[in-house]
């Protein structure tokens, strides 16, 4: 009875929270020269397809890392909750080289074979500063290597991203992105507990045409865990 009322009020509260609220639908499409992940190069110029629904506080987001040469896919799902300055996130990643020995299967969530990671997020954004503060923690997909090279205990290894802008008017957005792995991961192939992995100057602009936007922007990033420096830059339509 105890597990049924806690049901039927989580029901009562989701229902609550999207009374009277419209559901929104919209679509992105962006051409990357490089799909750069937390002070790494994934892949080079690719496609970037997001599809996004969104009703009362709730958020569902499909989107994709898909490069011209096949060498690299990626298909992930966000599923979130946003109340005021505060958004909780489970993330689906999957991702898969084409050299990756298995069979491919979006299903497969067998540890040994797996190209799924699932994350949990948590997004802090106060509307009265420019700064956003962002915690990612994978709690499956990520583990520490075994003794033979198997994949062994669960790393939960975590990132730390705080974001700082300013709005030039007109003339667009300017960021400052700073990264840093915390717990051994994958980043720094699970060797140092704390790296700082992420250091990025962005800047962006939106233009608008009717119902159509395309957004645009270009970016700086340098690893300093990894000693390297990579440039970015990115076009798209969102309608």
């Amino acid at each position: 009875m105890k597990k049924l009322s806690a049901i039927s009020t989580f029901i009562m509260l989701c229902t609550a929270a999207l009374a009277g609220n419209p559901l929104k639908i919209s679509g992105t499409a962006n051409l990357e020269s490089a799909y750069l992940w937390r002070g790494e190069k994934v892949c080079e110029i690719n496609f970037n397809p997001i599809l996004e629904a969104s009703i009362g506080g709730f958020t569902a987001q499909a989107f994709a890392y898909l490069p011209f040469d096949g060498s690299y896919k990626e298909i992930d799902l966000d599923l979130s909750y946003t109340l005021g300055p505060v958004s909780l996130h489970v993330a689906d990643y999957f991702c898969r080289f084409a050299d990756f020995p298995a069979e491919e299967n979006y299903f497969n969530y067998n540890k040994a074979t797996t190209n799924h990671l699932i994350e949990g997020i948590i997004c802090y954004a106060p509307k009265s500063v420019p700064i956003e503060a962002n915690w990612f923690t994978f709690f499956y997909g990520d583990w520490l290597p075994g003794a033979d090279g198997s994949r062994g205990k669960p790393a939960f290894s975590s990132y730390l991203e705080l974001k700082a802008h300013h709005d030039f008017a007109e003339w667009g957005r300017g960021s400052l992105i700073l990264g840093s792995s915390i717990l051994k991961g994958p980043y720094t192939s699970y060797t140092k507990d704390f790296a700082v992995i992420h250091c990025e100057l962005r800047y962006g602009k939106t233009l608008e045409l009717e119902h159509v936007r395309f957004p645009l922007s270009v970016s700086f990033l340098v690893n300093p865990y990894a000693r390297r420096a990579f440039m970015n830059a990115s076009v798209g339509v969102s309608f």
